[in-house]
């Protein structure tokens, strides 16, 4: 696996062992930061589901100016450690051993400085508890701070009701067999998420057309 862009691009880094945990793909992983722009520069980032760390990384190399990496399975954990080491992000990253589910119950503001949330959860995460995740999704929208965004992948058309609250307030793309969606939280002024993205992110690469 490999960074894209930003200050460690084309550095590599170890991805999973067996079929246990499902990367971001690059072009997945792209996308999501050129429509998230500068956004991510300067800010706390948290990566739940972490895996590998791929997000959480790659937020790291484009300028974040911390990571949090929440991730249930010792393996990935270890994991996690060994790629900030690799990346030399040792001091700008930090690994908890925790359920996400977990987290974001307990998650509380300490101040009102925007960050990223960054999920890529297991796929059958979305068949299996759907409401779970739901919860989840409305736990941080109720409880970020003003101007955070949260960044969500999925498989292709599993991003409904079901699973987004309000999904009328999330930007929703898809590229191939993915979907991501994106909402900026507490909007200000009427302004929708969309035109928050549209105004703060950098162009995407002509080459990147979406499906």
């Amino acid at each position: 696996m490999r960074i894209i862009a930003g200050q460690r691009r084309g550095h590599k880094f170890d991805g999973p062992k067996g079929s246990s945990t499902r990367p971001t793909s690059d072009l997945v992983r792209e996308s999501i930061f050129n429509i998230l722009g500068v956004l991510v520069e300067d800010r706390l980032v948290v990566d739940l589901f972490a895996g590998t760390g791929a997000l959480g990384l790659e937020a790291l190399s484009r300028g974040a100016a911390r990571t949090l990496f929440i991730e249930q399975n010792r393996d990935n954990v270890a994991l996690i450690h060994r790629n900030l080491t690799t990346l030399r992000f040792e001091e700008r990253g930090q690994v908890r051993l925790t359920d996400a589910y977990r987290w974001a119950r307990a998650y509380q503001p300490v101040h009102d400085e925007p960050l990223i949330v960054l999920l890529d959860p297991p796929y059958r995460e979305y068949e299996d508890r759907p409401q779970k995740v739901n919860q989840m999704l409305r736990q941080l929208v109720e409880k970020l701070p003003p101007g955070s965004a949260i960044a969500l992948e999925s498989r292709s058309n599993s991003l409904d009701a079901d699973i987004l609250p309000d999904p009328e307030s999330w930007d929703i793309r898809r590229y191939g067999g993915t979907q991501i969606a994106i909402r900026i939280v507490a909007e200000r002024d009427g302004q929708n998420p969309s035109a928050a993205l549209e105004s703060e992110r950098e162009p995407s690469p002509p080459t990147r057309a979406e499906e």
